[in-house]
């Protein structure tokens, strides 16, 4: 197994596995699991002109378990109440998105 397999089932087993670092949350309506990582945005809020909007949450979802990566601005329903993307991104088949209870306008 090379390293791009490896990094994958370890997407899979470890950092959403439940019992480790995942949540389930209800997400559009489907239950996916999730990493909340208030730490990780802390950090680059630290290194970021912009800073943090109110209400800022980072959060990691796999690929597979959205349709397509969010564009910003769009509305997401996480746990029945509203939030709208400021930012997302892919990186090896995981979507991390920075999400916010209220519109965010560069």
């Amino acid at each position: 197994m090379g390293f791009k397999e490896q990094a994958a089932a370890d997407v899979d087993n470890v950092f959403f596995n439940e019992a480790e670092f995942a949540e389930v949350a209800i997400i559009d309506g489907k239950p996916v699991p999730i990493i909340l990582d208030d730490d990780s945005l802390n950090e680059k809020a630290d290194v970021s002109a912009l800073g943090l909007a109110e209400g800022e949450q980072l959060i990691f979802i796999k690929e597979k378990d959205m349709k397509r990566l969010p564009q910003p601005d769009e509305q997401i329903t996480i746990k029945g109440k509203q939030w709208y993307v400021n930012h997302a991104l892919s990186n090896m088949g995981v979507y991390e998105i920075r999400i916010s209870r209220r519109r965010v306008y560069d």
